[in-house]
């Protein structure tokens, strides 16, 4: 036989062999066997929906935490925004107060300025026409 012949003829031998001692070490009939299998395959399904839910509830658990971390994190940030913004208010307003203050000196003395040498101009012309 040639070499293929030979394998086929090994796997054939191989399969035969597997039932044959399948069906003599076997622990039930058929039907037995198939119940086993159900049964066997309903408990595995049991576990594996506790094995899930178990899974589900940390994997909710750690969404929340995470939810709660994020939460604590944003109400941390609006605060130290909302700070920062009063302090800009506050520190605008006392610049926009100080330089108000520099501008209404700087018109008083102006206006201190132009209304004294419009005296002393009165006043130097009153003496001119005093002495005419």
């Amino acid at each position: 036989m040639s070499e293929r012949g030979d394998f086929m003829a090994g796997v054939l031998f191989g399969a035969l062999l597997g039932v044959g001692i399948g069906l003599l070490f076997a622990p039930g009939t058929g039907e037995e066997t198939r119940s086993r299998l159900r049964r066997e395959g309903e408990e595995f399904q049991k576990r594996a929906r506790v094995q899930a839910d178990r899974v589900a509830d940390r994997v909710r658990k750690t969404a929340d935490e995470v939810a709660d971390r994020m939460r604590a994190s944003a109400d941390d940030l609006v605060s130290r925004a909302r700070t920062t913004a009063e302090d800009a208010v506050e520190r605008g307003r006392a610049t926009l107060e100080e330089k108000s203050e520099r501008l209404r000196r700087a018109f008083e003395t102006g206006r201190e300025t132009v209304t004294g040498q419009s005296d002393e101009k009165k006043r130097a012309a009153d003496k001119a026409d005093k002495d005419t």
